[in-house]
């Protein structure tokens, strides 16, 4: 097969073959996309979401607005003023001095009373340990209290009224208990000065009285006093007998003492002083009697 040879340029040729070939198309502009229209309905829609809300924004603030003039008519309003004031607990203090220390009167508004600063007031008196006010409307507000229990009589300076913890919390005036036992040999100062090692003083002399009472001694007598020497030993008046103990333990000598005060009674005796404080010879105990034929004697044993 014979080759054609190519065509020269502004040959008949080469003008045919351009007429022959189309021209390329041309570049078409594309439109820019038009920005889609919303709807009335979503407008509509939108609008009433918005407009929703300001309500909403008008009652809260109202609330606000109203909420404090309504807690200050609350209040305030002698429809809630108290008719009833309840006082349980109290047999030392008295039910003025509660109401008084509290500030609560007939008429007092129940939700005006701001029940925990009320109880912490009532606390501060001296019989009081522990106060609870509650308020049951419409017209009612109770206080409950816990007083303490004395437990003695500490002489320091005065006669204090004691608790069992040790804590001295009022000095002693007419009309408090005066049937208990007092506790001497303590100085004032170190209720300043030392407190803690003050209450643990007051409470070992009441211990010793918790032990006096359960070593059944057989005698009904009271105990009068329970005297602390500088030394730390102690020492007890009970009935007319002055014992002196010493150092702990105490349960060993009170049961020694128990067998002795059994004796004296066997033999129509009774004694002025009864020594238990050796500790070098712990069985042996001195007694000094009240017949003035009875001689002191020793070795009253015991177990």
């Amino acid at each position: 097969m014979a080759s054609v040879p190519p065509a020269k340029p502004g040959s008949p040729q080469n003008s045919r073959l351009a007429r022959d070939t189309p021209a390329p198309p041309a570049p078409v502009a594309r439109p820019r996309p038009a920005r889609p229209s919303v709807p009335w309905a979503q407008r509509l829609v939108r609008l009433s979401q918005t407009l929703s809300v300001v309500p909403v924004l008008v009652l809260l603030a109202g609330t606000v607005v109203g909420g404090r003039y309504g807690h200050r008519w609350l209040t305030h309003t002698p429809r809630l003023g108290a008719r009833t004031l309840e006082v349980t607990g109290n047999s030392h203090a008295s039910r003025e001095e509660v109401l008084g220390a509290a500030h609560l009167t007939i008429g007092s508004n129940v939700l005006a009373v701001d029940l925990e600063r009320a109880a912490r007031q009532i606390e501060r008196l001296p019989w009081v340990v522990r106060a609870t006010v509650t308020r049951q409307l419409p017209n009612t507000l109770r206080v409950a209290v816990e007083e303490r229990s004395p437990a003695a009589l500490v002489a320091v300076g005065g006669l204090y009224l004691a608790s069992a913890d040790g804590t001295l919390f009022k000095r002693a005036e007419p009309g408090d208990p005066v049937d208990l036992p007092v506790v001497t040999g303590l100085a004032r100062a170190s209720f300043r000065e030392r407190p803690d090692g003050a209450r643990e003083q007051v409470r070992d002399a009441l211990a010793l009285m918790g032990d006096l009472e359960s070593a059944q001694l057989g005698s009904s007598a009271r105990l009068q006093e329970v005297h602390r020497d500088e030394t730390g030993d102690l020492s007890v008046m009970l009935g007319g007998t002055y014992i002196w103990l010493g150092r702990g333990p105490y349960r060993s000598k009170l049961s020694r003492l128990r067998v002795v005060m059994a004796e004296l009674r066997r033999h129509g005796l009774e004694a002025s002083e009864v020594h238990l404080e050796s500790d070098r010879h712990p069985e042996r105990v001195t007694v000094r009697a009240h017949t003035a034929s009875a001689a002191p004697t020793a070795a009253a044993r015991g177990s």
